[in-house]
């Protein structure tokens, strides 16, 4: 889950504690509820006001439905890929699944420095695999990150008998050449 939609969560969950909290005061106390139907019924009688209400109102429900969204399709990819046989399941974490992918991009002599992994689902159950990489210099880029492509999607349903929809890289830098001194 990226960092917005994180925000939004908690800005949304905040949200529905207040006005649960104050749900709860007003069922608690008749001042209280008295002075916020007093409070509700100032705003409806004057027309800036309610139409203020309503775009904040409107706006509420649109992130309510937004967040259900988020939350529904984000839970998809569980933290680990059961695989069932004849003798019982095989539980194959999220974590195994990125470190095979690093160890493919490493492994494949195409010029990988450093590399980070993200998985995710895809379409069919297949998983989606994005990998941040840092370059060596002098390295044919298109060339070089077609073939880590093709080693990570190789290895990880050779390794996990996983599907892998697609493998995106995203290359963010490139080493620079250090200056040879010579004695």
């Amino acid at each position: 889950m990226n960092r917005w939609v994180r925000f939004i969560l908690i800005v949304f969950s905040l949200t529905l504690a207040v006005v649960f909290l104050v749900t709860v005061l007003m069922m608690a106390s008749k001042d209280i509820l008295s002075g916020i139907v007093s409070m509700i019924v100032n705003i409806a009688q004057r027309q800036s006001n309610r139409t203020v209400a309503l775009v904040i109102g409107l706006l509420g429900f649109l992130i309510a439905t937004f967040t259900l969204i988020v939350a529904v399709m984000s839970g998809r990819l569980r933290k680990t890929r059961i695989r069932s046989n004849e003798i019982g399941h095989i539980e194959i974490g999220v974590e195994a699944i990125e470190n095979i992918a690093l160890n493919a991009a490493k492994i494949s002599q195409s010029g990988v420095k450093m590399a980070k992994a993200h998985v995710s689902p895809s379409k069919g159950g297949a998983l989606s695999i994005k990998l941040v990489v840092q370059a060596f210099p002098d390295v044919e880029i298109p060339m070089m990150m077609a073939r880590v492509q093709e080693r990570v999607k190789k290895d990880i349903e050779k390794y996990t008998g996983i599907e892998v929809g697609d493998v995106q890289i995203r290359v963010s830098k490139v080493e620079a050449i250090s200056p040879r001194v010579e004695r």
